[in-house]
């Protein structure tokens, strides 16, 4: 897939509106800032790391994602852009909204000097903050595998972070 293609559709997903949006509470576009707490690839863990994502409700369990985060190691920094869908899974309280997701994108190693696909996979929960609807909290686990030019590799990540309305609610 040319890279091109790949980032005018992240920011295709990243400018969305969901137009078509059925009621789904006060978060029907939302945006995330998160801090890895971990991020570990094959016999290495970065020392700072972050991403961003900003999602859109397409149905009241559905929403678009698009993401962009980094990491540092002791020698590089690795960055990706990535776009897909999350799913809010339904339970019974209403303090946590537990979610998975699948992402698909561009990941950039900047020594390496190379850009490659990467697959995300994982979920969380977004946590409630009796007395405030502005904000929610975040806990989320993500596991995402890289096809390098070389040899593929795998990713895990342990996030934290806080989760904003963006739609005046």
């Amino acid at each position: 897939m040319p890279i091109r293609t790949l980032l005018v559709c992240t920011c295709l997903i990243l400018v969305s509106r969901a137009a078509l949006a059925q009621p789904a509470g006060a978060y029907l576009t939302t945006l995330s800032a998160n801090v890895d707490v971990a991020y570990h690839e094959t016999r290495l863990d970065s020392n700072v790391g972050a991403h961003l994502d900003l999602a859109g409700t397409v149905t009241p369990r559905v929403e678009i994602v698009g993401e962009a985060g980094f990491n540092h190691f002791s020698d590089a920094t690795v960055a990706s852009l990535l776009g897909g869908a999350r799913v809010r899974i339904p339970i019974a309280d209403r303090r946590f909204l537990p979610f998975a997701a699948a992402l698909l994108g561009l990941y950039h190693c900047s020594v390496c000097n190379e850009n490659d696909l990467a697959l995300q996979a994982g979920g969380g929960v977004d946590f409630r903050v009796p007395h405030h609807d502005a904000f929610r909290l975040r806990a989320e686990v993500d596991f995402r595998h890289v096809f390098a030019a070389r040899a593929g590799f795998d990713a895990f990540r342990l996030s934290g972070g806080i989760v904003l309305p963006l739609n005046g609610r």
